[in-house]
């Protein structure tokens, strides 16, 4: 579509929005009148590059004239000026070495499949049940490990962070030979251990997950398949669907696995919401929160911090729990 059209009633609000919101606000509004309502068509990518703005400075020039999104504004224009809008998708391409180049992928495809990936993965660990026996699992072990390799590190920080907000004895094992050694030398068969495993599986992860399994502790596996590797050793399998527009696998429903099964875990948990209500405590009284706070506001006593101070590592503030380069 090319050509403008006279000023519609919506325009007119963007505008009265625009100067509301200031020079940035008002620069987006010059990209969207030059050609409205073609305008439209482009990518907000493209017209924050083309104002030199910012995705807040869109949201806030859209809310303030009563907008949701980018396409609630699209679909209105439509129906005002009657013409078919079409909608802006970001098209990509892999350009990974030694590789055939992929097919173009469109940003809204891919968001659609990790959508599906999220809701399916939920949809089934609830259906089957694998989400409650594994929290429940946590819940009677008396210490709780936690491993990831390679990528799978990240997610096994997040779960420790959260496991250790509501129960004790969490400990981060490091993706080291040293550190899965000390974890195995010092687990138990009361012990639980979660382990995140994905293509391409890590062998230290399911080498760790054979030993634990080996003395009865109960071995909790994320992983994307029931045939993986891990899954010999594994007492509960929470399968994850990875599958993704890109030649990652996918972390969205990693994540959010493994965000459930913490929370399961902290409603079972005796005394769960006084020890986050504690730890929170110490942690404004340590200065790690509270970024700008006036110096007036701050806890008398409590320490100056940059945000970069206090606990690095999850497992270093368990009660009980070992401290960084224990593990």
């Amino acid at each position: 579509m090319t050509g403008s059209l006279a000023p519609t009633p919506t325009l007119e609000l963007l505008r009265a929005a625009a100067e509301l919101c200031g020079p940035p606000a008002q620069r987006l509004f010059a990209v969207l009148a030059e050609d409205y309502p073609a305008s439209l068509e482009r990518r907000p990518g493209q017209l924050l590059r083309a104002a030199d703005a910012s995705a807040a400075d869109l949201d806030g020039l859209l809310a303030a004239a009563g907008f949701s999104s980018t396409d609630d504004l699209r679909l209105l224009v439509a129906r005002e000026v009657g013409l078919r809008l079409a909608e802006p998708d970001l098209r990509f391409t892999s350009r990974e070495p030694r590789s055939e180049p992929r097919e173009r992928s469109a940003l809204r495809r891919m968001i659609t499949a990790e959508e599906d990936n999220l809701r399916r993965t939920l949809a089934d660990l609830q259906a089957n049940g694998a989400l409650e026996v594994a929290a429940a699992a946590l819940l009677r072990a008396r210490r709780r490990w936690v491993l990831g390799d390679l990528k799978s590190a990240g997610y096994a920080t997040l779960l420790t962070s959260d496991l250790t907000t509501s129960m004790r004895d969490v400990f981060l094992v490091q993706p080291a030979t040293g550190a899965a050694v000390n974890a195995v030398s010092d687990a138990h068969a009361d012990d639980a251990l979660v382990v995140f495993s994905f293509r391409n599986y890590s062998r230290l992860t399911v080498d760790v997950a054979r030993e634990f399994h080996a003395l009865g502790a109960s071995v909790i596996a994320l992983t994307d398949s029931y045939t993986s590797p891990v899954c010999s050793f594994a007492s509960h399998v929470l399968a994850v669907d990875t599958r993704s527009e890109s030649p990652h696998h996918s972390p969205t429903a990693v994540a959010a696995a493994a965000h459930v099964l913490a929370a399961l875990a902290a409603a079972g948990a005796k005394g769960a919401a006084r020890r986050s209500q504690r730890r929170s405590e110490l942690f404004r009284s340590l200065g790690s929160y509270g970024l700008g706070r006036a110096a007036s506001d701050a806890t008398p006593g409590a320490l100056a911090s940059d945000g970069a101070s206090g606990p690095t590592g999850p497992a270093a503030d368990s009660s009980g729990g070992a401290r960084p380069g224990h593990l």
